[in-house]
């Protein structure tokens, strides 16, 4: 009975255990990636097209190392490797009036994480305190692997039918899609935003708050 084939993560660990393309070495030899039971840990396989992005997470670092495979019909082909940025796009409504049971009802949409003004605020090393504002946040991809722009368009998917009920609370509530944008420094992408997604922005009568961050060691040197 022939062996199983071996699966796209396999391949991806193995060429990280005997690289045979010199992208691998250039981004992961620089790094010390995060670990589950004595190998590397996948946080997560995209596929684009034909091609398998096998992602890993360098440990105290906010972006992700690629291995990028294909299947042949005589196993996998290394493609070689690179960096991905970890990519937070939400829907941010705060209020300093109106409580976060109120927005879910306006909007007609559940958030994944909210607070109302008035509520109880604990932090390490300071004394209870009271929040000054509503925070009502929705966020559905969160900090998986994943382009920003294969984000954006699921959140303004997933608010299209409610854009009317979103616009109208900007008069009582500052509407904005929010990115956290965690890159290498060594190789940084875009945010792009197409024509039909930047339509629906407009709709939503939200603003764009885009936050960048950019760090990680040099590349390694390779012949």
């Amino acid at each position: 009975m022939p062996a199983p084939r071996p699966t796209a993560e396999q391949a991806a660990l193995a060429e990280l255990r005997s690289p045979t393309c010199a992208t691998t070495t250039q981004f992961f030899a620089p790094h010390v990636l995060e670990h589950t039971g004595g190998e590397p840990r996948v946080h997560g396989v995209l596929l684009d097209g034909d091609v398998h992005q096998v992602h890993f997470r360098p440990q105290d670092e906010d972006y992700f190392l690629v291995v990028m495979v294909r299947a042949t019909p005589d196993g996998w082909e290394i493609l070689g490797a690179r960096a991905s940025a970890r990519a937070r796009v939400a829907l941010s409504i705060v209020s300093e009036t109106l409580s976060a049971d109120d927005i879910t009802l306006a909007t007609g949409l559940d958030p994944t994480d909210a607070w109302s003004v008035g509520d109880e605020w604990t932090r390490p090393g300071f004394s209870p305190s009271r929040r000054t504002f509503t925070r009502w946040t929705l966020c559905p991809e969160g900090h998986h692997p994943g382009e920003f722009e294969d984000k954006l368009t699921p959140l303004l998917d997933l608010t299209q039918e409610a854009a009317p009920r979103i616009r109208a609370l900007g008069d009582a509530c500052d509407v904005n899609v929010t990115v956290g944008y965690c890159g290498y420094a060594e190789q940084m992408w875009g945010v792009p935003i197409g024509r039909e997604d930047l339509r629906r922005l407009a709709a939503l009568g939200a603003g764009l708050d885009i936050d960048l961050y950019a760090g990680g060691p040099a590349l390694a040197e390779v012949p």
